[in-house]
């Protein structure tokens, strides 16, 4: 029958997965066909052995579990002596910033000391514990380094002082890596990847994911010149947020304009966990069906750099919560795309920041972003865990 592969194309290995899938896929629209390939679709042929899901995805607890495991194997003993932490550990779970390597002391593994084969298996893990749109904003971000310390370069010699040893730490070699507990011996488990412009923390508790807080920056937020000109590692961060304060009406705008002047920085950034307790602006349930869908865009876009199954676990919390639960603000001018401003979504279960910078390489005002997503309920995965992690730096 046409479309309908044959039992013998079970007995080959490489068939039998893609034909199981093809058949509860026919199982699933409710075709009646697949009854013509396997006795049931829930058990199968016994001449076609079950996928094994769990043992290759690419994504999920398990996969992180996996990658993470692979990781520890790949490192020698002084390496593993570095990399690893207790889970309880509030210090060195803690310690991240989006300080360039020069100014803050971090933990961990920097991946410069990393072979090129362990960092192989640490870009396993991290696409292990996000979705491709959240692995290429982390990857980017990293490589955005090199090219900061390139443009800075191209404008002369900075000398040996501070300013040189600034550009200088700006590379990819100049993140680190921090795995607190055992991934391939216990359930409950936790890793951080920080360095300039980003800290990503992720929490495996059975199979609940939790990946908050995730700092990502970008500066240039626009590569302006060369052959990379035009990229943005973070662009639908600030479209998102823009075109959600555009849709609302004067007097809207007027409940979610907090201020005309723009915070230097994010409020809510490393060493101020729980400093934002006040929600503010205006509430989700005084939008209507579009202004709501924009808020939807602007929420999915941070919540989604993470794994699909956390992400939709982070996004039914979200909604649990209420439309009077969560709100919009903004500070700074509202008809200027490209000037400097700052907005936050905020509720139990999710607090987004975005702020445009001053810049610090030769770039143009406001060519420098940073944002932040936390859960005020379950950063660090702590309501899981039964921990509480209380963050003592300051930047």
């Amino acid at each position: 029958m046409h479309g309908i592969p044959t039992l013998n194309a079970l007995r080959h290995p490489r068939r039998a997965r893609r034909v199981w899938t093809h058949a509860r896929m026919l199982c699933t629209a409710g075709l009646g066909l697949a009854g013509l390939i396997l006795s049931s679709c829930s058990t199968g042929d016994a001449t076609a052995p079950a996928p094994q899901i769990a043992e290759h995805s690419v994504t999920g607890p398990e996969a992180m579990r996996r990658t993470g495991a692979a990781l520890i194997e790949s490192l020698d003993e002084g390496q593993r002596e570095l990399i690893m932490f207790a889970l309880a550990d509030t210090s060195a779970r803690t310690n991240w910033s989006n300080l360039p390597d020069v100014l803050f002391d971090r933990g961990g593994l920097r991946t410069g000391d990393m072979s090129a084969e362990q960092r192989l298996q640490l870009h396993d893990l991290l696409r292990a514990s996000s979705s491709s749109q959240g692995y290429l904003k982390l990857a980017g971000i990293m490589w955005l380094d090199d090219i900061l310390r390139e443009e800075a370069l191209a404008q002369g010699d900075p000398g040996e002082g501070f300013r040189g040893r600034l550009i200088e730490s700006w590379r990819t070699e100049n993140y680190y890596v921090s795995i607190f507990g055992d991934p391939a011996t216990d359930e409950d488990w936790a890793w951080l990847i920080t360095g300039h412009h980003m800290a990503a923390s992720f929490t495996v508790s059975g199979e609940n994911v939790a990946f908050t807080p995730m700092f990502l920056g970008a500066e240039p937020y626009t590569i302006e010149g060369g052959p990379y000109a035009g990229w943005r590692i973070l662009s639908h961060e600030v479209e998102r947020g823009f075109a959600l304060l555009q849709s609302l009406t004067a007097a809207q705008q007027s409940q979610a304009v907090l201020s005309e002047d723009v915070p230097r920085d994010i409020l809510s950034g490393p060493g101020r966990k729980g400093s934002l307790a006040q929600l503010e602006g205006i509430q989700a349930s005084a939008l209507n069906a579009a202004q709501r869908q924009h808020l939807d865009y602007l929420i999915r876009e941070y919540v989604r750099n993470a794994d699909h199954a956390a992400a939709v676990a982070q996004l039914r919390k979200i909604e649990a919560d209420g439309p009077d639960s969560l709100y919009f603000a903004w500070m700074g001018p509202t008809d200027d795309f490209d000037a400097r401003y700052y907005y936050r979504v905020h509720g139990p279960s999710i607090l987004i920041e975005y702020v445009r910078e001053h810049g610090v390489g030769a770039h143009a005002p406001a060519n420098h972003i940073h944002t932040i997503v936390r859960d005020p309920s379950n950063d660090y995965g702590e309501d899981w865990l039964g921990l509480h992690y209380q963050e003592h730096h300051e930047r």
